[in-house]
């Protein structure tokens, strides 16, 4: 039984090496971010428009949009069924 899964154990043997060795090389390095030296470009400029914009939200207050109602739900007692699912068991 060994014989046929020779393949798989060294396999799985070489990748739980590899992760082991991967794993314990790499958590001692720095890693260096670089300065924000910009403080202006395209992406900073979408953000002060973003910033900028304002919601009206003055239709709340309106007595058309207070006297909405809920709609009520739809009858369906006479609508016919269709088929059976055939994918279903």
């Amino acid at each position: 039984m060994i014989k046929d899964n020779i393949v798989t154990i060294l396999v799985a043997l070489a990748l739980l090496g590899g992760a082991v060795w991967w794993i314990s090389s790499g958590g001692d390095e720095a890693v260096a971010i670089p300065s924000a030296d910009k403080t202006s470009g395209p992406t900073l400029e979408l953000v002060e428009r973003i910033k900028n914009i304002k919601l009206d939200i003055s239709f709340l207050n309106d007595p058309q949009f207070l006297d909405l109602e809920v709609a009520p739900k739809t009858d369906i007692t006479g609508v016919q069924k269709g088929r059976s699912n055939p994918f279903r068991k």
